[in-house]
């Protein structure tokens, strides 16, 4: 059954239904990275969902004219919140560090030795690209930008990117 007059059972209209999902498709892989980058990847989804219900309060009373900077900062308060709320009820005290979950893999010499050998390789092989390679590879890698996004910014086509 479909809502009567464009408004949905909660209330929202069919619009901002579309708007939202459209914000879905272009901010979620970037929060679900920002979130992995904060230490929360295991929540991730959660967290991600959480935003996007905020998100979706929040244009309903107003409108939104910087919506990056308004999921991102939506994020951020998300990720409090839920830090303040994994204190009260002692989480961060009750995992337990077994083996499965890598907490007790210590940082050895060695590991340590060979870790920096390696991010010096990584930084003579990136180095060793040609300059609009290297800007593509650091835009998709830690810019976290999509082909279609850097060959946009970059005035090439997909096929060029992903090459």
């Amino acid at each position: 059954m479909r809502p009567a007059q464009g408004r949905d059972k909660a209330g929202g209209s069919s619009a901002n239904d579309a708007q939202l999902l459209a914000w879905f498709e272009e901010y979620g892989l970037a929060l679900r990275a920002h979130f992995r980058k904060r230490g929360a990847g295991a929540d991730a989804d959660d967290l991600v969902q959480e935003v996007f219900l905020r998100l979706q309060i929040g244009a309903a009373r107003s409108s939104i004219e910087k919506i990056d900077r308004y999921i991102f900062r939506i994020a951020n308060n998300v990720l409090i919140s839920r830090y303040r709320h994994d204190l009260v009820e002692g989480r961060p005290y009750r995992d337990v560090l077994t083996e499965d979950n890598g907490a007790l893999d210590s940082f050895s010499p060695e590991r340590i030795f060979l870790g920096r050998e390696y991010w010096a390789q990584f930084v003579v092989c990136i180095g060793n690209l040609p300059p609009r390679a290297r800007e593509a590879f650091l835009l998709h890698r830690f810019e976290e930008m999509t082909y279609a996004a850097i060959a946009q910014l970059m005035g090439v086509s997909v096929s060029a990117v992903e090459n």
